[in-house]
């Protein structure tokens, strides 16, 4: 039995649908070898049936609220029509390739680095939950420390957004955050300002980070 070709041939049928679409059309043909002729008609089997549907929904509801946990500010930021649309481009340039969720979100945050942004804050709350991701990254030792640069001001934009509000009027602070992880310890941002010393922020909310609070300057 070639275990291996079977298995990954019936994941790309849940989660890549032009795939499913293929070999539900040409049947056996659309199927990459090496298969048996038996996992080939099982395999065609499947992708006719309905409950393969059903499949792809789950993942792509696990798939979401991965990102979701991962880039709370980010998707709180985006308008919900917005965010769809965002995440199906993604997903469709984009099949994933493993059971890691941090790279995903990591590659989502350089997808919409490269697409039109309407919103005034997202480039900055984007490239700070990408450097918190980063961080997060390195759970060994040291991580390699991250700045993010802010033309808002980063206390009432990321503190709004945690609070479940969208910001409006934020205030412009020309300011750099720069942050810090070493091992398991909590990450620690530093603010600085352009007119002023270094402010250290190191309080640890009651979420975890990624995908929580922890960090935000307060």
């Amino acid at each position: 039995m070639t275990a291996l070709a079977f298995q990954t041939a019936l994941a790309r049928l849940i989660v890549e649908p032009e795939f499913r679409d293929a070999v539900r059309a040409e049947g056996t043909a659309a199927l990459p070898g090496p298969l048996t002729p038996r996992e080939a008609s099982r395999l065609a089997t499947i992708a006719g049936d309905r409950g393969l549907d059903m499949n792809r929904t789950l993942h792509k509801g696990f798939r979401l609220g991965k990102l979701r946990a991962l880039l709370p500010l980010t998707c709180s930021l985006l308008a919900p029509a917005r965010l769809a649309r965002e995440v199906a481009a993604f997903w469709g340039a984009n099949p994933p390739s493993s059971f890691s969720f941090l790279p995903e979100a990591l590659e989502f945050c350089a997808f919409l680095e490269q697409r039109p942004l309407r919103s005034v804050y997202l480039a900055e709350v984007l490239a700070y939950e990408r450097a918190t991701l980063e961080l997060e990254r390195a759970r060994l030792g040291p991580a390699p420390p991250q700045s993010v640069r802010f033309r808002h001001d980063p206390v009432r934009l990321l503190g709004t957004l945690a609070a479940g509000r969208r910001p409006r009027s934020v205030p412009e602070r020309p300011c750099l955050l720069l942050g810090s992880k070493e091992g398991d310890a909590p990450t620690r941002w530093t603010l600085v300002d352009a007119v002023s010393p270094p402010r250290r922020y190191d309080r640890e909310s009651a979420a975890a980070a990624p995908g929580g609070t922890k960090g935000i300057p307060t």
